[in-house]
């Protein structure tokens, strides 16, 4: 494994199970109040300096209907400017049904297009009419940007990927014989694929150049295309009985009885370099159930048991960890949050514990939305409590994009700088209220 000079300075980490669209335009958001449905293009997209780089075309809608692809620029509609940013601005001011011209560039000519926009299907992630193209989480490879690199960060356990050969920190250059820079690009260039075809991956590994070739997967949690009858896809474990949950910026562990379960899990954490891997049963803490281990604040390291598919690991992690493994039932009131909450120091953050919500949440109950993030902590000194954050908020969407269950509020923030200044959408006592804040880093 190689060694990465530096550090990430934009780690863009996509989410594999939980992943169905990496942005679509004028997306599953509450209406404004001018229009009762927004209206919809049909383009999944990624950040781009001069407007929306086209990651993937969602079928029978718009964007389809006049052949926009998968690695074109959306610049401008009817000669406004468009940005991530700017999406809901310029495309939600127009009338369903209404025409209007997006300004492409596609390989370097720009032209115009003349686009008729179409209501927001509400039943855009179910229908099978509107399948949305595979990207990099979708097949199993998890995937962080460092500068202008896409590194290979993990893949998913029992995945093609998983057992083609890569390692952490491989460079990805090329896929199916495109040069690709950026998640975007990467995206782009899986999206022409389905489920079968042949994906090949150009990489540098060290200082050598290698192929890796798979077949093509689906493994989103929530494939549109499934039938229904079948019932959930496979997990790694049993669905478990959590009885709460913790959730910071690059780990999330649920608590039940006699076990804390590893949901989420970013490289960056030190439980990561200790050994631990996304869905780890830890059951055992220095020889007792974890819940009733005992002196976990001595010494430097806590000797835990893990239960991993069909065996039984044993690993020695951080005293620092701690708190995670008893949390809810002992605050360590000494120490800095924002230490305790496992954030590291160059990451980006927005300062809550949350819990995302599932579409059929009963907090949902009287309002006009079904997806979202319960803020259940506002941390003191931190960027959400100086903008007005409350406990009981749901965060519905950060900049306009949607915090759901396949792209959560952890990667809604990730997509930010230090010191940007966004808008939050937040349901509060059943209605939507937009609230600024100013995001920075972890520790300070």
């Amino acid at each position: 494994m190689k060694r990465i000079p530096g550090i990430f300075l934009r780690i863009l980490v996509l989410l594999a199970l939980l992943m169905t669209s990496a942005v679509a335009l004028a997306q599953e958001e509450a209406p404004s109040e001018s229009a009762a449905t927004p209206p919809f293009i049909g383009i999944r997209y990624w950040h781009h300096d001069e407007g929306l780089f086209v990651t993937g075309i969602i079928p029978n809608t718009p964007a389809a209907e006049v052949e926009l692809e998968a690695g074109d620029i959306v610049m401008a509609a009817n000669g406004e400017s468009l940005r991530v940013e700017s999406v809901r601005d310029v495309v939600w001011k127009h009338e369903i049904g209404a025409t209007i011209s997006l300004r492409i560039d596609r390989d370097g000519r720009q032209f115009e297009q003349a686009l008729t926009l179409m209501a927001l299907p509400e039943d855009l992630f179910e229908n099978p009419d509107y399948a949305m193209p595979l990207d990099l989480a979708s097949v199993g490879l998890f995937v962080a940007q460092c500068d202008d690199k896409l590194l290979v960060i993990g893949a998913l356990a029992d995945s093609e990927v998983a057992t083609a050969g890569f390692h952490v920190h491989d460079e990805i250059t090329a896929i199916n014989g495109g040069e690709v820079n950026t998640i975007g690009e990467a995206d782009a260039a899986v999206s022409v694929l389905q489920a079968g075809d042949e994906l090949s991956f150009e990489i540098l590994s060290g200082d050598r150049a290698m192929t890796i070739k798979v077949i093509a997967e689906d493994h989103r949690r929530r494939d549109p295309r499934r039938d229904p009858r079948r019932g959930p896809p496979r997990r790694p474990h049993p669905r478990l009985e959590v009885e709460r949950a913790y959730v910071s910026e690059n780990i999330e562990l649920g608590y039940g009885d006699g076990f804390v379960v590893v949901s989420v899990l970013d490289p960056a954490h030190e439980l990561y370099a200790a050994g631990l891997r996304q869905f780890d049963l830890i059951v055992e803490a220095n020889g007792a159930p974890v819940e009733e281990a005992a002196e976990l604040f001595r010494g430097d390291t806590i000797s835990i048991a893990v239960e991993r598919m069909n065996s039984t690991l044993h690993f020695d992690i951080p005293v620092s960890a701690a708190p995670l493994l008893i949390f809810g039932d002992v605050e360590p009131v000494e120490q800095d949050r924002s230490q305790w909450l496992g954030l590291h120091e160059k990451q980006v953050t927005l300062g809550v514990r949350y819990l995302q919500l599932e579409p059929d949440s009963p907090y949902f109950e009287g309002s006009a939305v079904n997806h979202g993030a319960y803020i259940a902590e506002v941390i003191e000194g931190l960027p959400a409590v100086k903008a007005g954050v409350q406990e009981g908020d749901i965060i519905v969407a950060v900049a306009g994009e949607p915090v759901t269950m396949e792209i959560d509020l952890r990667n809604r923030i990730y997509f930010h700088e230090p010191g940007e200044r966004v808008t939050l959408d937040i349901l509060r006592d059943g209605e939507i209220l937009q609230i600024e804040v100013t995001l920075r880093v972890a520790s300070k």
